[in-house]
């Protein structure tokens, strides 16, 4: 079921006939939701859901935005809640100003309205010496990044639009793809996922080396590897820092450029206790300590937790002490509840039911239809490329991403490793589409080779 409130996350306009692209119509403009973002709830929910339903969403939301990272899910259900690794802090310093790494510490939706990362201090107590500490220490986490060369913003506008950044991301109003008739209509896209607002806070060298190398910025997985080229994120790093600046209260302007207090040994020292203390570690990897992964969870257990809870992560407004705040919607939240309600009867899934649980999580389901769900949306198949008269000839078949019915049949184990993970990049079955598939962080599509078979009944796991 399509979400019914997809109206909050369109971006103003409809794309007109010759019109010519200009910095006002750039992707960062689109209007990003006011709650945290989690695709695979937003595309397959809505408030006309059933409770039952709607539980499965409220499924995606405790792993996507990380509530098992604190509350730990019943012992049977733990590999099904494994979480998400936040962003790599390894070299934060480098990427951000110490005035962007403030923002973050103090509340991440002054950067980013949609984050799924909760603000721990948003709240009326919050602790400005603790935010200094913690601003200290990220900013002793500073790592070499290679200069690259500048790039085209042109060249990038027409990447960012042809080799499958809008699958996900918000399309530029007023961009039109080549080929498409000068009488034809494109309609607006919804689902507006703008994580381009952080591009122009990222340092450009940073930018161009997270899009090179994403899989290691970002453990979770969600951000995938397209293969790209030096110059082609040379390029799409142009395009996206032409996009607006960050505007923030003209209060919150002076606080944060106010002079920072002197980093000193012990308020460094200060800051990395404080991620300690503070459960960064939750979600974060401890920067420097290889052997560590996320902290224990330390809070009650998911099936301790009252689904008819107005407070604590449910609060409508920060609360403060060590409560984090994520500005969850109504939705959300009635489908969080709906979800502990049912989580004594959640079961192990079969390889189907994993299958779709985990295309939801990667929103692989962007470009791929499996069992008649997901694929492209309508209004972002004209972005999906032909490379020729050929392709044409095939219509969609031509430019659109294969379905996965039956693909546990179609293809062995072998072939499907290569496909997501490698160790290297495969030929391509498909070589007129335009759009690569991407090469995926090995541990989160690792279960894939095994459930497609399993689920198909095509051959052995």
């Amino acid at each position: 079921m399509l979400k019914d409130r997809t109206g909050l996350a369109f971006f103003v306009g409809l794309l007109l006939a010759g019109t010519a692209p200009d910095a006002r119509a750039h992707p960062a403009h689109a209007k990003p939701v006011n709650y945290p973002f989690v695709v695979g709830f937003e595309r397959f929910h809505s408030g006309m859901d059933d409770e039952a339903y709607l539980a499965e969403g409220g499924f995606i939301l405790l792993n996507e935005l990380n509530c098992v990272a604190c509350h730990a899910p019943p012992a049977v259900l733990a590999e099904q809640f494994s979480g998400v690794v936040a962003t790599e802090l390894d070299g934060v310093a480098s990427r951000l100003a110490p005035l962007e790494l403030e923002i973050f510490i103090r509340n991440p939706r002054f950067a980013k309205r949609d984050t799924t990362m909760p603000s721990l201090f948003a709240g009326p107590d919050r602790d400005l010496d603790e935010v200094a500490a913690l601003r200290a220490w990220l900013g002793t986490l500073t790592k070499e990044i290679p200069a690259h060369p500048l790039g085209d913003i042109e060249r990038g506008r027409a990447l960012y639009h042809r080799t499958g950044c809008v699958a996900c991301h918000a399309p530029e109003t007023g961009y039109r793809p080549p080929g498409v008739p000068d009488n034809a209509e494109i309609e607006m896209a919804g689902l507006a996922s703008v994580p381009m607002n952080l591009a122009d806070l990222y340092d450009l060298n940073a930018l161009v080396e997270f899009l090179l190398h994403p899989n290691e910025h970002r453990p979770s997985g969600r951000m995938p590897d397209f293969g790209l080229s030096v110059a082609d994120a040379s390029d799409l790093a142009a395009y996206l820092k032409a996009g607006p600046d960050l505007v923030l209260p003209e209060n919150l302007t002076e606080a944060l450029t106010a002079d920072a207090p002197t980093a000193d040994t012990a308020l460094v020292a200060k800051g990395r206790e404080l991620f300690l203390t503070k459960q960064c570690h939750a979600c974060h990897t401890m920067p420097g300590n290889t052997d560590a992964h996320q902290a224990a969870p330390s809070a009650k257990s998911l099936a301790s937790l009252d689904p008819a809870a107005t407070g604590g992560c449910f609060s409508e407004r920060p609360v403060g002490g060590p409560v984090p705040f994520y500005g969850l919607d109504l939705l959300q939240r009635r489908a969080l509840a709906a979800a502990l309600k049912r989580l004594g009867e959640r079961s192990a899934l079969d390889p189907a039911r994993e299958i779709d649980w985990r295309m939801k999580q990667l929103n692989c389901y962007a470009c791929h239809e499996r069992a008649g769900i997901g694929g492209p949306e309508t209004s972002r198949e004209v972005y999906f490329g032909f490379s020729g008269p050929e392709a044409i000839a095939m219509g969609r078949d031509g430019h659109l991403p294969p379905a996965l019915d039956e693909a546990g049949k179609r293809l062995v184990r072998e072939r499907l490793e290569g496909i997501l993970f490698g160790p290297t990049r495969p030929v391509s079955s498909r070589p007129h589409l335009v759009v690569p598939m991407p090469v995926f962080r090995k541990e989160s599509v690792a279960p894939f080779p095994v459930l497609f078979p399993a689920a198909d009944h095509g051959g052995a796991p």
